[in-house]
């Protein structure tokens, strides 16, 4: 028995084919806590479902329920890499666990009440977003239409609940480490382009470490193309330089570490390399690229505990710091 054609099939459908009534179907469709359901009968129900290839309304059945468990998460402006690439999959997988569907939104760009009005056309329970894309306004109107919204943000707002990360945290990462080795000349790579903001926030991180330890840190751009390395491997071997840098993240590092050696520096005899997100390439150099790290796994456990917590506080009351996002840690190898 099929649908009409070139018409979806309805619960109405699964309910003539199985013989059971409409409610039996959505009973069996939702999967009805203590709905008394005999066993052969939800077999049948389900058995349509797989014939019929039929869909429950997930918008409609939210809307008589009166809730959501769609969570929004829009992709941030960074590259998609194996770290988000694995966070989003961990987070997706424990979400599920707790009933609730993680949906990645594909745009990137949208800001303020535009990105605001776009999410809450979803009617999602929670939007998990980057602070950069929200306003007061935005997070109000969100709130009004009974989304909650949990940013990422560099420090705590008044005005959002928040999970702080600070990417300077993986800078100063690198630092200590350097600087607990002996080095006392630090250098940081800020990649030129659209990443320079992120470039800029983690070298920073490594020039405050290193000022607070009385040593000298310093910003050095380099663009993703091996001319830009050679040009930033001299500024780094010119008399004086810096005997330690850390490269932004282990592609930049690869591009640097090739430019050292073809002019002929020793790593880490003259200059130590140390990256960041433990990408596969760093073990592909020899030496081996050290590099600050960040746990997949971890993050998504913080997100999905936080997501957890705003959902499921009796009454919003004033904003509040979920806790920190995740922990930079150091992989040693061979350039450090």
């Amino acid at each position: 028995m099929n649908s009409a054609a070139g018409r979806a099939p309805t619960s109405a459908d699964v309910a003539r084919l199985a013989r059971v009534s409409r409610s039996t179907v959505s009973l069996v469709v939702n999967d009805v806590p203590n709905s008394r359901i005999a066993p052969s009968t939800r077999e049948r129900v389900l058995a349509a479902v797989r014939e019929l290839g039929y869909a429950p309304n997930v918008s409609a059945r939210q809307l008589r329920a009166g809730t959501s468990r769609l969570v929004v998460m829009p992709l941030p402006e960074l590259p998609l890499g194996p770290i988000i690439d694995a966070t989003i999959e961990h987070l997706s997988d424990k979400l599920r666990a707790d009933g609730l569907t993680l949906l990645v939104h594909g745009d990137r760009g949208t800001t303020g009440m535009a990105a605001a009005r776009m999410w809450a056309e979803l009617h999602p329970a929670a939007v998990l977003v980057t602070a950069d894309r929200c306003t007061k306004s935005s997070v109000a109107l969100l709130r009004r239409a009974g989304t909650e919204v949990l940013m990422i943000s560099s420090g705590p707002t008044p005005w959002a609940d928040t999970l702080e990360f600070d990417q300077g945290r993986i800078g100063a990462e690198a630092a200590a480490h350097l600087l607990a080795v002996g080095h006392r000349r630090l250098a940081a790579i800020i990649p030129a382009g659209p990443l320079e903001g992120l470039g800029r926030a983690r070298a920073e991180g490594l020039e405050n470490a290193a000022r607070a330890a009385g040593a000298r840190g310093e910003e050095i751009t380099m663009e993703a193309t091996h001319e830009s390395a050679a040009s930033a491997a001299a500024t780094v071997r010119r008399p004086g330089g810096p005997t330690a840098v850390f490269t932004y993240n282990d592609e930049y590092g690869a591009l640097l570490h090739r430019a050292l050696n073809d002019q002929g520096a020793t790593i880490p005899g003259d200059v130590a390399l140390v990256g960041a997100d433990n990408l596969a390439i760093a073990t592909f150099l020899r030496p081996m690229l050290s590099s600050v790290a960040l746990d997949p796994v971890e993050i998504a456990d913080h997100l999905c505990v936080a997501v957890r917590s705003v959902l499921e506080r009796p009454a919003r009351t004033e904003s509040v710091v979920a806790g920190v996002l995740a922990t930079p840690f150091l992989v040693r190898r061979e350039t450090s």
